[in-house]
């Protein structure tokens, strides 16, 4: 169940932070002119020459482009590279909850064609490097059909067992491909390449520092979906162990 405190303190922090950019922008820009206005000739005010244009305050890089500055993200807990970050098809700077997803999910039904054999969230292992890898959420699919599968879809939350604040991701595998008979890992990070998608840099799994459970549901059409749970330790995310 949502929290309905959590919704309300998340939405009045995001007014509040964008409301502060604001008021520091217009701060920057009248210490950037170097003048006091009640000095400034009549004829060099605003409105005194309608040619020039109004100055338009900035508030910060916005990598996304969803209207929340970059710095604003890490605060809000939101990833500035993704402009939805719980992919519930609700931008950002629209969604009162931008890390849980407002859409309900469906996991999808049919015959048994894959299924979950591992789910890690530390303790990983780079088997191309042969080496310790940071961790991070890593899952091992096997593939039990006589065919490829593809157009498969991840639903996954995170809980903080301490505070009981929740994450919920709608993340689309796109690409990914399972072929038949074939047993292959996906990760959830910030890597990039084959079997790697993003994950939010800012949200609970990097932040907190207390015992967090993770539900995740592979959903692909025409198949039954799988669920795996897997609980870390507390302490923060690891480099490489």
């Amino acid at each position: 169940m949502k929290s309905k405190t959590g919704k309300k303190n998340r939405s009045l922090m995001m007014s509040g932070l964008l409301a502060l950019f604001a008021v520091i922008s217009v701060m920057a820009l009248s210490a950037c002119s170097g003048a006091n206005p009640s000095q400034v000739p009549a004829s060099d005010k605003p409105g005194a020459n309608a040619s020039v244009p109004p100055q338009n305050p900035t508030t910060g890089v916005d990598s996304d482009k969803d209207g929340i500055p970059d710095v604003a993200e890490k605060v809000l807990g939101t990833d500035p590279l993704n402009p939805d970050t719980d992919g519930d098809n609700i931008d950002d700077m629209q969604d009162k909850t931008p890390t849980v997803a407002d859409t309900p999910f469906q996991p999808t039904t049919g015959v048994l064609g894959f299924q979950i054999t591992n789910i890690l969230v530390e303790n990983n292992y780079d088997p191309m490097a042969q080496k310790d890898a940071p961790d991070h959420l890593e899952i091992e699919l096997q593939n039990t059909a006589g065919k490829d599968i593809g157009n498969l879809v991840a639903y996954y939350t995170i809980t903080d067992l301490t505070s009981n604040q929740k994450e919920a991701y709608v993340l689309p595998l796109s690409g990914l491909v399972l072929k038949a008979r074939e047993t292959k890992s996906i990760h959830f990070d910030q890597a990039e390449g084959p079997g790697h998608f993003r994950a939010n840099p800012n949200g609970l799994y990097s932040i907190s520092q207390n015992q967090l459970r993770f539900s995740v549901t592979i959903s692909a059409s025409g198949y039954e979906a799988q669920t795996a749970e897997v609980t870390k330790d507390a302490g923060g995310t690891e480099t490489a162990d």
